[in-house]
């Protein structure tokens, strides 16, 4: 007889208005801890008081989150090992509070201010350490608790940059069974069809919908159940191919040039559809996507690389990490 132990997460809720009741939704799920920690931004704290003043958090550490050495410079601020901390921000602070809780063993929730990323539930941190932007290996969290109403009052860009990472899962997933074919590489069927089906959840919108309750739910879903993907694999690879290997070539070669992540990423999927896999079909229905969901727009606005830059940026993300992608082929 077989088994294998799956974390998934013990909160998931998604709706309006719920980070006021955040203690109810904890206590009614039975999560009980010493402490309830609060990690968010200055301007977060200040735009949100009355929300936070409403909720019984021991302590509220602030942080601006994106770098390793400010996470750890915060780590000293907490000393009681049964506390839950609680990320309430974007994907810089999510991160933060990642590495800051893998490091010092303790457990924490997600309540995202946006939907910029799949940062909200998955098992990977990218921070800023000594200057170069690096990726680390961190635990899923407990449970995602998303306010729709908070997450509709961020900029407009973020959630684009939420929809270009998340629908580039399908070139994740190409490249996965590329790897496959080519060098055997072992394929978790369930964690790949995860990541597909949380890839194209979002397809069918338009700009029009972005402010909508249910296209926030089905990207903030698709993203969490594109990190349960991961979670499944053990890796990144579900979610992550070449296209977020030329976003960290990116952030390598031109850390002055970047953009966010997401967006990025969207411009290395189109790139890759049209130059390397020369799939029209696929190039051409996710160009419609993007120009239809004003993505194409942002990428227009942020990023500007010459042929022989984008050489370098393409020749540069083969070497990230070990990882056999269409590049590779290459």
């Amino acid at each position: 007889m077989y088994s294998k132990i799956i974390n998934v997460p013990i909160v998931l809720e998604i709706g309006e208005n719920i980070f006021i009741h955040m203690d109810e939704i904890l206590r009614r799920n039975h999560i009980f801890f010493n402490e309830k920690i609060l990690v968010t931004s200055p301007e977060l704290k200040e735009l949100y008081k009355q929300q936070v003043d409403l909720l019984s958090f021991d302590d509220i550490l602030l942080i601006q989150g994106g770098s390793y050495e400010e996470a750890h410079e915060v780590m000293g601020n907490i000393t009681n090992k049964d506390a839950l901390l609680v990320a309430f921000g974007g994907g810089s602070v999510i991160d933060a509070v990642k590495m800051i809780s893998n490091d010092l063993n303790l457990s924490y929730i997600t309540a995202p201010s946006t939907l910029s990323n799949d940062a909200i539930y998955s098992p990977i941190a990218r921070l800023v350490q000594k200057g170069k932007k690096q990726s680390f290996g961190v635990k899923a969290p407990l449970g995602i608790i998303a306010d729709i109403e908070i997450i509709r009052r961020s900029p407009r860009k973020l959630l684009l940059a939420g929809v270009g990472d998340l629908v580039s899962n399908a070139s994740a997933v190409k490249d996965w069974k590329l790897a496959n074919v080519e060098n055997g590489e072992h394929i978790n069927n369930f964690a790949l069809t995860l990541a597909a089906l949380s890839g194209n959840s979002v397809m069918s919108y338009s700009i029009d919908d972005i402010s909508t309750d249910r296209f926030i739910g089905d990207l903030a879903n698709g993203l969490v159940i594109s990190g349960l993907a991961m979670v499944l694999a053990n890796s990144s690879r579900p979610a992550s191919g070449a296209e977020h290997l030329i976003s960290h070539a990116i952030d390598d070669l031109y850390p002055t040039r970047t953009t966010l992540h997401g967006l990025q990423v969207a411009w290395g999927h189109l790139l890759l559809e049209r130059d390397y896999r020369q799939d029209h079909d696929d190039f051409e229905k996710l160009r419609t996507f993007f120009d239809r969901m004003k993505i194409i727009e942002e990428m227009e606005h942020d990023i500007h690389f010459s042929s022989d830059e984008i050489a370098r940026i393409t020749d540069r993300a083969k070497t990230i990490r070990d990882r056999y992608t269409i590049l590779s082929k290459f």
